[in-house]
């Protein structure tokens, strides 16, 4: 009985290892080679189980700043997780805009403020990706028109 235990433990274990592959090191860099030419500011790690219906981080944005947000989704998922940048409940972009995916969106910042950046698949199913959070250029007050 204890090796069964044991063995079945084991098992348990190396499938969690295995869950966690998908979205490794590897799914990271493809998201950091995709990030184009913009300055790396942060990534984020996102596993949606079944019994989780989004992932949210804040993140506080700066004005006059034009940011970009690239996904990568891991090798076993089901669907694509969609990404979306909220403001005050507000959508200002979607990776799933339209019925297209789409693996990346820029933004300019007119206002400095907290905003969340949302993860979820659309019919509820679990996965994992890698987000990367770029700066891609930051505009003057004169630029701006203020």
């Amino acid at each position: 009985m204890k090796r069964v235990i044991i063995s079945l433990m084991i098992l348990l274990s190396l499938g969690s290892l295995t869950a966690n592959a998908q979205c490794g090191e590897d799914v990271l860099k493809k998201a950091l080679n995709e990030m184009g030419n913009g300055q790396y500011i942060k990534d984020f790690n996102i596993d949606i189980k079944s019994d989780t219906k989004e992932v949210k981080f804040s993140i506080i944005l700066n004005s006059r700043s034009q940011y970009n947000f690239n996904i990568v989704n891991g090798s076993g998922n089901g669907e694509n997780i969609v990404m979306e940048l909220l403001d005050a409940g507000n959508v200002l972009f979607s990776t799933a805009d339209g019925g297209k995916y789409i693996t990346s969106a820029g933004i300019i910042i007119g206002k400095t403020k907290v905003y969340t950046l949302k993860f979820y698949t659309k019919g509820g199913g679990a996965g994992c990706a890698r987000a990367v959070q770029s700066l891609v250029k930051q505009f003057t007050a004169e630029e701006m028109g203020n």
